[in-house]
């Protein structure tokens, strides 16, 4: 990642119900509308208000930040 790029999002599996939907949707406009970051950790705090413990869990670096679900051992979502 290029800290001068803004981040990008990758869903890489369908919401499991319309509630989760919204939350992808929500985080969707929360990524397009985030200014480039040095550090997307950053941005985890905001992400973890979206999608909670003890449903998902969601872990960062420097350069990314992975989104799952509690009870699913495949990534939801990427932001890196």
């Amino acid at each position: 990642m290029n800290p001068a790029d803004p981040p990008q999002l990758l869903i890489e599996q369908p919401p499991h119900d319309a509630a989760e939907a919204a939350c992808l949707a929500q985080l969707t406009d929360l990524v397009a509308t985030t200014e480039p970051l040095p550090d997307l950790r950053d941005l985890a705090p905001a992400i973890r208000q979206l999608f909670p413990e003890p449903a998902y869990r969601v872990g960062c670096g420097g350069a990314h930040i992975w989104l799952a679900r509690a009870d699913d051992p495949q990534r939801l979502a990427l932001i890196c």
